[in-house]
C-alpha cells in the first residue's frame, strides 16, 4: 500500500516536472538534479565494489612492511660477520654474504650492514661487502648494500658450541632402569 503510494507521487512529480520549464537555467537544474540521482543510483548498486580494492590493500599493507623487516633481519651482517677490530668479513659473514647473493630470492638481494662505531668503519665494511659479494653477482654489478642501526638477535657460534660442550660434558652417563623384579612369568 505505501509503495503503491511513493511509486504513484514519483510519478506525479516526473508528470509535472516533464512539462517545458520556462527558461533554460530551470531545465539545467532539472538536468542536473536527474544526472545526481542516475549517479546516485549507480553508486549504491555497486557499492561494495568499488571499495573492495583499496581495502584488501590496506589490509595486506603490514604484512608488506613484516616481509621487508624479515628480509632485512635475515640479511643483515653484524658485528661477529667482521673479524675482531677490523672492518673485514671473517668465515661466517663471507657464507652469508655467499648464501645472499647465490641463494635469496632476487628481489630480496639487498645485504644490510649494522652501524660500526665509526662512521669511516662502516663505510670501509660496506666497501668490503661489496668488494667480496661482486664475485656472486649475476651481471657483474656491485650488490646493494645498506647501512642499518638494526642489531641481531643471534649469538657467536663459539659461545652456542661452548654452551653445547658444557651440556654434554655434564650430562649423566646412560644407563637401563633397574629391574622391579615383576617381569614376566611371576603370578
Amino acid at each position: 500500500m505505501i509503495v503503491r503510494r511513493v511509486l504513484m507521487g514519483l510519478v506525479v512529480l516526473v508528470v509535472v516536472f516533464q512539462a517545458a520549464p520556462a527558461d533554460a537555467q530551470q531545465c539545467s537544474a532539472w538536468h542536473a538534479f536527474w544526472q545526481s540521482v542516475a549517479r546516485d543510483w549507480r553508486r549504491n548498486n555497486c557499492w561494495p565494489e568499488a571499495f573492495l580494492g583499496p581495502d584488501r590493500l590496506a589490509v595486506r599493507a603490514p604484512f608488506v612492511v613484516m616481509v621487508e623487516n624479515g628480509w632485512r633481519r635475515q640479511n643483515l651482517l653484524s658485528n661477529h660477520h667482521f673479524e675482531e677490530e677490523a672492518t673485514t668479513l671473517n668465515q661466517a659473514g663471507k657464507l652469508k654474504v655467499r648464501w645472499i647473493m647465490t641463494q635469496a630470492p632476487k628481489q630480496h638481494r639487498t645485504i644490510y650492514v649494522r652501524r660500526a662505531d665509526a662512521p669511516e668503519d662502516t663505510a670501509a665494511r660496506i666497501a668490503g661487502v661489496q668488494e667480496y659479494g661482486v664475485q656472486f653477482a649475476e651481471d657483474g654489478q656491485l650488490p646493494e648494500v645498506r647501512e642499518t642501526n638494526l642489531d641481531t638477535t643471534g649469538w657467536p657460534a663459539a659461545e652456542v658450541d661452548m654452551i653445547h660442550r658444557k651440556a654434554v660434558d655434564t650430562a649423566p652417563d646412560p644407563r637401563l632402569p633397574k629391574d622391579s623384579g615383576g617381569g614376566e612369568g611371576s603370578d
